[in-house]
């Protein structure tokens, strides 16, 4: 009983009488002659309720046009099933050629809501047999010729968006969407449908019945495709150790890329693992140098190859020495044995003080991701603040905690990071970067790719980053770091025991490689 599809026995109300019909052989071929008026329209309606055109319109005194008009009608109406309720049938005498039948016409709709109306048949007499003279208004009293029925559906889902505009595809940064995709909840919304008469283009000309749309709203996350794709090549071009990649833009916070390899799984540790950063913590050092009145960038400091320094001894990668130089020639050749003399000089609190300018004390909720930005506790002594300011011992951050430092140097204070624009992050900016320190630190990040420890990078643009190469657990193992940005897009890439920094500085020359 379904409208475009038969069935192999219909059911027709006719004055409270129940009959069946067969729905296998043409009604029409079985009419035997001066079968009553009634029983014609009987036989029409039957025929519509199993949707097949080409018996109804055959009762009908024109059947080519009707047939046409039926079909149509049927598939613009699919999912609904037809029936018909017929009035008192008419009694006919001799010499009368015409005849009436009312019908109460029901079309049940997909999820079971009726439209219900009233039409009216006429029968004559054609040839000596009772023929349903064919008008559009037998299907509905509103219809005229060359219009039909049609029944059709408005969408009301909402949509995950890129920054770009495009949908968000099922396989798109997995390590960031699966965790989005719950947080947002369900986008679905209540379609909408109407009933309608439609012209031969399938226009609607008169609205029937309907309802509106309850449409989800919809989201967009901040991720940029491009970004995207460049961080996970990076990533994936590095060998069995564990890789991992956070983008942001510094003017707004928003994270454009999250990407992990394989080697890293699903966890996304980008986000919220914490790792000793190694000598992409002397930026905040230096800054507590110079918010400290220790020092300024052109400060001449001390770079032997090897100090020992209340009791611990530190040692230059390779064991290089410099002697004396300014202290942006010290930070951009990653001398260890200068950094941790100058946090050796600070207050316990200096190097957590400088390191919220960043964001790295910062507690932000990020809708959609769940993120932690680093642990910096107060170093009481003085071996702990030397292993402190270059990044080792209890000072720990995440590559998302990394990737907001070099934002913050591009940007002259920490932008408030987010994923999803129609939700805000909860959480508050630290204060800007003290007046000076800023540029300053972009000089000295400059001159790291320009002449120090990442000049591997200097033909990708205007790069500004530092390396890191971090000692963890008995001190034989290392993890290699870059942060940096360039332009409005800044970074922190890590691979967990890399050895040194060096595998994370060909990553970012790959991720740049990509952009």
């Amino acid at each position: 009983m379904l409208a475009g599809g038969g069935a192999a026995a219909v059911t027709a109300i006719v004055a409270g009488v129940l009959v069946l019909w067969s729905g296998d052989d043409p009604v029409a071929e079985k009419q035997p002659e001066r079968v009553a008026p009634g029983v014609v329209a009987q036989q029409f309606f039957t025929a519509m309720a199993s949707g097949q055109a080409g018996q109804a319109a055959a009762v009908t005194d024109a059947a080519d046009v009707a047939g046409a008009v039926i079909a149509r009608t049927q598939q613009g109406m699919p999912g609904a099933s037809f029936q018909a309720q017929l009035g008192r049938l008419p009694q006919v005498v001799d010499g009368v050629t015409t005849a009436e039948v009312d019908a109460n016409v029901t079309w049940t709709l997909p999820g079971g809501v009726p439209l219900k109306y009233a039409t009216k048949v006429e029968l004559r007499l054609v040839d000596d047999r009772w023929r349903v003279h064919w008008s559009p208004s037998v299907l509905h009293p509103q219809l005229a010729e060359g219009q039909s029925l049609a029944y059709t559906t408005t969408p009301a889902d909402g949509e995950l968006f890129d920054r770009t505009g495009r949908p968000v595809p099922p396989d798109f940064a997995p390590v960031v969407m699966n965790s989005v995709r719950q947080a947002v909840g369900t986008v679905k919304g209540t379609p909408g449908w109407q009933v309608a008469v439609v012209d031969a283009a399938g226009t609607a000309v008169a609205v029937l019945q309907e309802q509106k749309a309850q449409a989800a709203q919809s989201m967009t996350v901040t991720l940029d495709p491009k970004t995207q794709a460049a961080a996970q090549a990076a990533v994936d071009q590095v060998g069995g150790q564990q890789a991992m990649l956070v983008a942001l833009q510094p003017s707004t916070g928003e994270i454009l890329a999250v990407a992990q390899n394989a080697a890293t799984g699903n966890d996304p540790l980008a986000l919220y693992g914490r790792y000793e950063p190694g000598s992409t913590f002397k930026v905040v050092t230096a800054t507590a140098a110079m918010t400290g009145g220790l020092a300024t960038a052109d400060t001449p400091v001390a770079c032997p190859g090897k100090a020992t320094i209340g009791t611990r001894q530190i040692t230059n990668d390779d064991s290089f020495e410099l002697g004396t130089v300014p202290l942006h020639r010290a930070f951009a050749a990653s001398c260890n044995t200068s950094f941790s003399q100058l946090a050796a000089s600070m207050p316990a609190t200096a190097l957590p003080q400088a390191a919220a300018y960043f964001g790295l004390a910062s507690d932000f909720t990020v809708a959609g991701i769940t993120t932690n930005t680093g642990k910096i506790p107060p170093a009481e002594s003085v071996p702990a603040r030397v292993e402190a300011g270059i990044g080792q011992g209890e000072m720990q951050a995440t590559p998302f905690g990394m990737a907001l430092v070099a934002a913050t140097v591009a940007n002259g204070r920490t932008p408030v990071p987010q994923l999803i624009r129609e939700i805000p992050t909860e959480g508050q900016a630290p204060a800007a970067l003290p007046g000076g320190v800023a540029g300053a630190l972009r000089s000295m990040m400059a001159e790291v790719v320009t002449s120090g420890t990442a000049r591997e990078l200097a033909g990708y643009g205007a790069v500004r980053g530092k390396t890191g190469t971090a000692q963890f657990g008995d001190g034989t193992r290392s993890h290699g770091w870059f942060i940096g940005y360039r332009g409005d897009l800044a970074f922190a890439v890590l691979v967990v025991n890399g050895g040194s920094s060096k595998v994370a500085v060909a990553a970012t020359g790959t991720f740049l490689g990509g952009l």
